[in-house]
């Protein structure tokens, strides 16, 4: 049972990387490159065995390597915040120090459909514009990415909200902002009476106008903070 942080709070989630992940394809790949040394290299009279060995012997040493740089990542959410550790290295992070959240979930199919797995990739933005990328290594990485959304926008959405209420304009991606007179993008305006839905499908987000034309199309992984949007979004939608 790990101990409440003075400052964040108690803990909520721990999320260390998934050794199993990292230890399969190291073992395979000093596995393959030794079996193929063997049958090839090694053949050689005279110096092929001990190169061989010594060959197998660095990739076995760069492949632990990795492993061990990867091995102690962990990140464990608290109450108010949350700490990433890398190797020895353990920096820590208020909800509120983070600016925006990006995320992005591939399905990959095997065997014709019959295998699926998920790749999870976590995009994390700080006021000082720092930026944390969390990849598919961590154990219930999608888990996570909804903890870690709900807890940031919690402390996101009031400060948006009044920048609205003052008539400044809120960016959500690159080149899409949204302000109380409605939604701006490379140029273009909508205004909110012009503005009818919204539409989440095939991993992207479309804003459509009141004739239900699309105006705006981007891709959900490219949308900062898209939970916090689509509410405000829905809260200016054209009445059904």
């Amino acid at each position: 049972m790990l101990e409440a942080d003075p400052v964040l709070g108690a803990v909520i989630a721990t999320y260390p990387v998934d050794r199993t992940r990292l230890l399969l394809p190291a073992v395979a790949l000093v596995v393959l490159v030794g079996t193929a040394l063997n049958f090839t290299l090694a053949e050689a009279p005279g110096w092929g065995p001990p190169v061989t060995a010594g060959l197998t012997a660095l990739v076995a040493l760069a492949a632990g390597w990795a492993v061990l740089h990867l091995w102690n990542r962990e990140i464990i959410l608290y109450q108010n915040g949350f700490s990433y550790r890398e190797g020895s290295r353990v920096v820590f992070f208020h909800y509120a120090e983070i600016r925006s959240i990006r995320q992005r979930a591939e399905v990959y199919a095997y065997f014709g459909g019959l295998l699926r797995r998920t790749v999870h990739r976590l995009t994390l933005t700080t006021i000082q514009e720092q930026r944390i990328v969390v990849g598919g290594l961590y154990r219930r990485v999608g888990d996570m990415g909804m903890r870690l959304e709900n807890h940031i926008l919690r402390e996101i959405a009031p400060a948006v909200r009044d920048r609205l209420a003052k008539g400044q304009r809120v960016p959500f991606s690159d080149t899409l902002h949204l302000s109380a007179d409605g939604l701006h993008e490379g140029g273009r305006d909508l205004p909110w009476a012009d503005f009818g839905d919204y539409r989440t499908s095939g991993g992207r987000l479309a804003l459509l106008t009141a004739g239900g034309e699309v105006w705006f199309s981007l891709p959900l992984e490219a949308v900062d903070n898209v939970m916090l949007l689509i509410g405000l979004l829905r809260e200016k939608k054209a009445p059904a």
